[in-house]
């Protein structure tokens, strides 16, 4: 098969995959240090209320536990499972 020409030039498709690429760099930046605000906010809540953070939830995998009185608890789906 031959390349089809699709009317826009080599350099113009080079410029807006550099542009685009930037794009995903500065909102992968930001995702990033969002997620590290976050990360330092729960764990002073959890401090807090006088608990830790345990491991992924095994059975929704959709929150991180909280580990207090020997039992760890998932907030998002409500397994509560004993150490």
């Amino acid at each position: 098969m031959t390349p089809r020409h699709t009317g826009v030039s080599e350099s113009r498709r080079d410029r807006e995959t550099a542009a685009r690429l930037a794009t995903l760099e500065d909102r992968l930046e930001a995702a990033e240090r969002q997620q590290r605000l976050l990360r330092t906010t729960v764990a002073g809540l959890v401090r807090e209320v006088g608990c830790s953070l345990g491991c992924q939830c095994s059975r929704c995998e959709g929150s991180y536990t909280f580990v207090k009185d020997g039992s760890m608890y998932c907030p998002r789906c409500g397994d509560r499972e004993p150490l």
